[in-house]
């Protein structure tokens, strides 16, 4: 993409700053002014263009990741995704385009102000058709480091819920992100690496927060403990913390003949140098296609499960 399309901020627009930003890019993506392979500019770069937060942008930008349409790496800038939830957005932004250009030249033709009709129109499809309450809405907080997608799916497999992440870096420098969070949630959950902070983070409001935890399954820390003494592997996650917290499970069984080494995707230089020099890699779920691709043959799943409590405490907020 040679230059960034414009974008706009309005604060007389009851939608937040972030909501604002998202939906403008979803729309350049979805009507084609930026296609799979366009970079978009940097959170910072585009911060100073429009006025705002760098924070608000990384929240955007994450917020975008989550939802398939764009890929983050550390170093090499953010991309527009070519992959089927980039294509279902385009079908569908396709259709409304042309409604919404449709609709505005009517609206204009009657001297109605277009922001606020489309505001007043939003309100109106409340009433006509109410938006459901009554379905349960988990958000997950969970810091990048970790194999978040793990309890996501996890938490949507036993809840039958709707599941939302949102990420404690977030939370920790941008007010949007707590009130977009407990705007979406009926319930919070987070985990047992992140209890402490994210109940601190959210003291002043009165919003409960239940805990789960997870393991590595039996079979895996068998097979690791009969690796031949001095065995140099390493463990790798999507980032630095959640290698170490793999480490560490390792560790608490009591195995310590090896030689345990922890990398992260967030780190490619030191990954690579690790996956050149340990006999074996294990990875998590989230990390282990990419790592597979870097080092294919060599690159073992670190599976991880729920604890007993933690299933139990997740069947209990669904109800069943």
């Amino acid at each position: 993409m040679n230059q960034m399309p414009v974008l706009r901020i309005d604060p007389h627009v009851t939608f937040t700053v972030s909501t604002q930003v998202k939906e403008q890019l979803k729309w350049l993506i979805g009507i084609g002014m930026m296609k799979p392979g366009d970079m978009l500019p940097s959170a910072g770069a585009l911060a100073d263009l429009l006025g705002v937060n760098r924070n608000t942008v990384n929240l955007v930008y994450n917020q975008l990741k989550d939802e398939g349409l764009v890929s983050m790496h550390k170093g090499r800038g953010t991309t527009v995704l070519d992959n089927a939830q980039v294509e279902e957005l385009r079908t569908s932004r396709t259709l409304m385009h042309t409604l919404a250009e449709r609709t505005i030249e009517e609206a204009r033709a009657l001297n109605l102000p277009v922001a606020e009709f489309f505001a007043a129109s939003l309100a109106y499809t409340m009433l006509r058709e109410p938006v459901l309450s009554d379905g349960l809405r988990i958000l997950l907080v969970e810091c990048r480091e970790h194999d978040h997608p793990f309890y996501r799916k996890a938490i949507e497999d036993i809840t039958k819920a709707s599941v939302k992440t949102v990420f404690l870096e977030d939370l920790r420098s941008s007010e949007a992100a707590i009130s977009e969070a407990l705007e979406y949630s009926s319930v919070m959950v987070t985990t047992l690496n992140h209890d402490a902070e994210v109940k601190q983070l959210f003291a002043k409001y009165d919003k409960k927060t239940f805990v789960i935890g997870a393991s590595a399954e039996a079979s895996l820390l068998l097979e690791i403990a009969l690796l031949a003494p001095g065995s140099d592997i390493s463990f790798v996650c999507l980032g630095k913390a959640g290698a170490q917290w793999m480490a560490r499970r390792v560790q608490e069984a009591g195995i310590d003949g090896i030689i345990a080494r922890t990398a992260s995707l967030d780190n490619r230089e030191d990954l690579l140098r690790q996956l050149n020099t340990s006999e074996r890699i294990y990875a998590s779920d989230a990390a282990y296609d990419e790592v597979e691709a870097l080092s294919p043959g060599k690159v073992k799943r670190f599976p991880m499960k729920l604890e007993r409590s933690s299933e139990r405490l997740l069947m209990d907020l669904a109800g069943q």
